[in-house]
């Protein structure tokens, strides 16, 4: 039987699966680095991939994300939740090692600004250099934080 667009483009989700370590640069973080944990597993049958995060600073939120694909738009979709009770929508893309999520217009979340992620995956995809960026706008960006992801398992 041919699978489906949508099971192929979670197939190309599966280098996440496993434990990674995750590490955090914040330019209001006094120590600038604090460090995490962040699992991806497979969820309902290989339909849904599941993020958990944890960071080792109890004042960072720990997170899950659902990750999914709409055929109908031809993005990824991440639900983001957390531990201060965010809860926000991004569209995704991954193309040539080159992961990004995007959320430029109000959704679930009672933050009012727009975000951004890009996450360049090396070429053993075992780790992956990222960083999130915020506007008030929509067209000029500012750093927010780094983040660094490190493939454990």
């Amino acid at each position: 039987m041919k699978k489906s667009v949508r099971e192929e483009k979670l197939k190309q989700l599966e280098f996440l699966i496993g434990r990674w370590e995750v590490e955090v640069i914040h330019p209001l973080i006094e120590t600038h680095s604090i460090y995490g944990q962040t699992t991806f597993e497979w969820m309902e049958k290989k339909q849904f991939i599941v993020q958990r995060s944890t960071m080792n600073q109890p004042e960072f939120p720990s997170s899950t994300l659902i990750y999914d694909y709409d055929s109908n738009t031809g993005n990824y979709i991440q639900h983001y939740f957390d531990s201060r009770g965010v809860t926000q929508l991004y569209n995704m893309t991954l193309e040539d090692n080159v992961w990004k999520l995007v959320r430029t217009k109000p959704d679930f979340s009672r933050l009012d600004f727009h975000q951004r992620f890009i996450g360049k995956i090396n070429e053993t995809r075992d780790a992956i250099d990222s960083y999130w960026e915020k506007s008030d706008d929509g067209l000029n960006w500012e750093h927010d934080f780094k983040l660094i992801y490190r493939k454990v398992i």
